[in-house]
């Protein structure tokens, strides 16, 4: 009895030593990391220019006053510009990289220009996968390692609809569009415009809707196309048009605030999209102050930094220990454990090749 005693005591004592000594790894390696960072003095981060990106960013310098950040701001296509205009040069500017993951995985990241996420990993807050939905960190690139998402929102939106002419109920599913009701009455932004194909790719990829809805919706619903978003509100909210589709939410939200005869349209019975948006990060290769990086990046993944995120950006983290009421759509916004999503994000939905041929070769047959 004795032995057993000392022996469960002996094996406490090395529990907490071992906990004691992984903490002391932990602290000791990250105020190295720390006071590195405070000597390079500065992160320079390439990002997203869009509402609330640079205020959620910028965030970190409250917490860490003694290292300038330095926002480079433009679109995807500008900063892929420039980095490899940079890169080509020699010349190593960039450090870290947040905003959409199109231009991080098929340019940084099939370029080797990345370093792996978890090589950035310090805090035992950020390394716990537990903390994020699903029990685990969730990554674009197809290696699963270099550009790590962040954030991911729930859209079951189809788009809106005009009230005195729809009513709630008649339209729960996008294979509802295709009764002959609202043939000539559906409006919808232009997939050959620019920037509006990948508002498509949901539809072309959806295992319950795919290049089938597409053709049909294309040649049987005579939707009327327009890349002019106001002037298709207008329709809408005037009874020309009774749907339309693709509709973007802030557009919407406003036309109800004015009292216009509006309301948002929502599929209930497909798989709903989780998107992405502008949560990506990534760490680069030769990064001209390393450890700021290393520093940043465990800021911008901690319960802080993602507070931050969802305060300014609306959009949901995919960290699960942070209240989801701030969100514009509340907690419907953010995924549910256990279901399944369509993560447009994902590199096996990023060819818009085909779709697009489709998209060619039968716009003219079934669209105004």
């Amino acid at each position: 009895m004795g032995l057993k005693v000392m022996s469960l005591g002996a094996g406490l004592l090395l529990s907490f030593v071992a906990a004691a000594q992984a903490q002391s790894d932990w602290q000791s390696e990250w105020e190295k990391t720390l006071a590195a960072a405070e000597k390079e003095g500065e992160v320079a981060l390439y990002g997203a220019y869009r509402s609330g990106v640079r205020e959620a960013v910028s965030e970190f310098t409250k917490r860490y006053p003694k290292i300038r950040f330095n926002h480079v701001a433009g679109s995807g296509s500008e900063l892929a510009n420039k980095v490899m205009a940079e890169k080509r040069a020699n010349r190593h500017f960039i450090d870290i990289a947040v905003g959409g993951g199109g231009t991080m995985v098929l340019v940084y990241h099939k370029g080797g220009l990345l370093e792996p996420m978890q090589s950035a990993f310090l805090l035992p807050e950020v390394k716990d996968p537990s903390h994020w939905w699903g029990k685990k960190h969730h990554y674009a690139d197809p290696d699963g390692s270099t550009v790590l998402m962040a954030q991911g929102d729930v859209n079951t939106r189809i788009g809106a609809f005009n009230t005195k002419l729809v009513k709630p109920d008649e339209i729960q599913s996008w294979w509802d569009l295709l009764n002959p009701k609202w043939k000539g009455r559906i409006v919808m932004t232009d997939p050959k415009s620019r920037g509006n194909i990948g508002n498509w790719r949901y539809l072309y990829y959806n295992p319950e809707l795919g290049p089938a809805f597409v053709r049909r919706l294309l040649t049987e619903a005579e939707v009327t196309f327009s890349s002019n978003e106001r002037q298709m509100m207008d329709w809408l909210a005037s009874g020309k048009h009774a749907i339309y589709v693709m509709a973007k939410d802030e557009d919407v939200a406003q036309a109800m605030k004015q009292g216009l005869s509006v309301d948002f349209l929502e599929s209930h019975k497909e798989m709903a999209e989780l998107g992405t948006g502008s949560g990506h990060i990534a760490f680069f290769k030769n990064a001209p102050h390393p450890n700021a990086a290393k520093v940043y990046i465990n800021w911008f993944l901690s319960r802080e930094g993602q507070i931050a995120w969802q305060k300014y950006t609306g959009g949901n983290s995919f960290r699960i220990d942070i209240p989801k009421e701030m969100l514009p759509n509340g907690k419907a916004q953010a995924p549910k454990e256990g279901q399944k999503y369509l993560f447009t994000s994902h590199p096996q939905y990023e060819n818009i090749r085909p779709l697009r041929q489709l998209i060619k070769e039968l716009s003219a047959a079934g669209a105004k």
